[in-house]
């Protein structure tokens, strides 16, 4: 279009210039003084409370296709948000990417009713292209994500997660396990025989403190004995022992500041939740 105008108004002028008349009464010969102003850029916005069949970090607007959340799907859009302060799509472990994250986070806790560390849950964000971005698209998209295993991959879910850490039963909340030291968990029921229990997550001060394995294990056995209800104590070592989740300086620098705690009983095993039942669930073994 601009194109088009600007050759139109050359060749105006050049046949003025040829035949040396004047203007036509009511025109003045400025060919912008009559168009309106063009609006400002407005980027296409994806809608929340839609399902995905793959999770992607950077959203095109060509492959925006949102499933019926009852269907099979990857990821759940729990809330789309707007930055226009940025003047392009945050990067990854930065400090605008970080503030992002943290609104994403509290949003999907207020979503599955609780901390997300406590489900097989993952989130992720989704931004648009750096085009898109100048082009007027200034959301972010908080994609929320179930887990084959707590420390495993990604996986399909069928329904939506709304509230789904406040469900008696959930598939997707953690509880209790079968554990083997330098192997992945395996979830049972805890009125089944296991020998390990999640009992909730802490967080770190720091990267360094994720990978201090004497600070860690002081940390989650204080999280243990406030999970079954009794004082903390040095004895908590001859109680139980612990596993925590890995983190790794990426998910830190992203904005996961927490880890989560389990308690060991091996070679004990229970068939019961250890969850309130106070300092004679955790007997002492000296040797």
């Amino acid at each position: 279009m601009r194109r088009w105008i600007a050759t139109v108004a050359l060749a105006g002028a050049a046949v003025l210039g040829l035949t040396g008349c004047g203007l036509p009464d009511g025109v003045d010969g400025n060919l912008t003084d009559q168009w309106a102003a063009l609006p400002a850029p407005d980027g296409f916005t994806p809608s929340a409370d839609t399902c995905h069949s793959a999770y992607a970090a950077t959203g095109y607007r060509s492959s925006y296709q949102p499933v019926d959340c009852a269907q099979s799907h990857m990821t759940e859009t729990v809330y789309v948000g707007t930055d226009d302060a940025l003047t392009s799509p945050p990067k990854s472990g930065t400090a605008e990417y970080l503030k992002l994250a943290r609104t994403c986070e509290t949003k999907v806790n207020e979503f599955v009713g609780g901390d997300w560390h406590d489900g097989k849950l993952w989130f992720g964000l989704t931004l648009p292209t750096a085009a898109a971005w100048t082009g007027g698209a200034h959301w972010y998209r908080c994609e929320l994500i179930t887990l084959e295993q707590v420390f495993g991959e990604e996986t399909t879910h069928t329904g939506s997660l709304k509230g789904e850490l406040t469900k008696p039963g959930s598939p997707i909340r953690l509880g209790c396990f079968s554990y083997a030291s330098g192997k992945s968990v395996t979830p049972v029921a805890c009125t089944a025989k296991h020998n390990a229990e999640y009992v909730g997550s802490i967080v770190v001060a720091g990267f360094a403190a994720a990978n201090d394995r004497t600070k860690m294990i002081k940390a989650c056995h204080q999280r243990i004995a406030a999970y079954v209800g009794m004082k903390y104590s040095s004895d908590m070592k001859y109680r139980t022992g612990v596993f925590w989740d890995p983190m790794t300086a990426a998910e830190f620098a992203d904005g996961d500041h927490k880890v989560r705690c389990y308690a060991w009983f091996s070679p004990d095993t229970k068939t019961k939740s250890i969850k309130g039942a106070g300092a004679k669930a955790l007997p002492i073994h000296y040797a």
